[in-house]
């Protein structure tokens, strides 16, 4: 299905006054219009908005969409809440069902790195919710990929023998569980807890049959059964494709504005730019 069809589909199902825009061609939609009162979805507007999640990735709604204290609220429409959290990402005080994103633990965050949340488990969740609580005065941009858009535009050939492969996901490949649990205790729980996986390099979508390129930075160990030159290799081209400008959407962040996107295909990388300003993001991730 074209970008433009699945615009057209997911606007048909919008209230009086919400109007919806593209924010880049790979990926992402902008629903402005709409402001959430706490009561229960249409159903015609909740399957509008899956859909437009499910096809477009990422929809990111304006400031007053949503407050601090119900965009979870909002958010459960997609499926159920997957509470994880690490030693530095804590549950916001106005919400339980959030935690904080805060720029005050970046020695001990790895936002920064490309990943998909929750990408050191096999059940990682199927959505995450991100609310702008506090930002700088400047910088902190998130920037988002679209893996769907990459597998498609591989060479067929290279498509088809990515499609042989499986690849190794740990949760400490880039040092996570090393640096974030500094009591060596507790860091060998975390890693009974969170025991490396294996899981095919391309997948498929459930709803839309779409595939897309299931590795990213932060939690990616190896390329199963190749040598190390092999494996660095073809993971480096494609985290190459997926930082590339094309696949890319880059959003610059407004105080209570809200993100949503299909976590199983959307990666996405914090930007530490926003030298001694402080930056709290709240964070709510939903099973499908």
């Amino acid at each position: 299905m074209s970008t433009t069809a699945v615009r057209l589909v997911s606007e048909s199902a919008m209230p009086a006054g919400v109007r919806v825009s593209q924010l880049q061609p790979a990926l992402g939609s902008t629903i402005s219009g709409f402001r959430f009162d706490g009561r229960p979805l249409d159903e015609a507007f909740r399957a509008g908005l899956r859909d437009l999640l499910h096809n477009r990735g990422l929809v990111i709604f304006e400031p007053g969409t949503v407050t601090a204290e119900n965009f979870t609220a909002f958010a459960g429409f997609l499926g159920e809440f997957f509470h994880y959290a690490g030693p530095h990402t804590p549950r916001a005080p106005e919400n339980p069902d959030a935690t904080m994103i805060d720029s005050l633990k970046d020695k001990n965050l790895r936002n920064h790195i490309w990943h998909a949340d929750g990408g050191f488990r096999p059940d990682a969740p199927a959505f995450t919710a991100l609310f702008a609580q506090q930002l700088p005065e400047s910088g902190g941009d998130t920037i988002f990929s679209n893996t769907a858009w990459v597998y498609e535009h591989l060479d067929p050939l290279f498509a088809a023998y990515l499609e042989s492969l499986t690849v190794i996901q740990s949760a400490d490949a880039t040092g996570h569980i090393t640096d974030r649990y500094l009591d060596p205790e507790e860091a060998t729980k975390a890693r009974v807890r969170m025991p490396p996986f294996e899981m095919p390099l391309v997948r498929v979508h459930p709803e839309t049959g779409r595939k897309w390129i299931a590795v990213n930075e932060s939690y990616v160990a190896y390329i199963k059964g190749a040598s190390r030159i092999v494996s660095q290799n073809i993971l480096g081209i494609l985290f190459d494709m997926i930082k590339s400008p094309e696949a890319t959407a880059r959003y610059s962040w407004t105080r209570g504005a809200l993100a949503i996107w299909d976590n199983r295909v959307v990666q996405h990388k914090g930007i530490k730019d926003y030298g001694g300003g402080r930056r709290i993001l709240y964070r709510a991730t939903m099973t499908a």
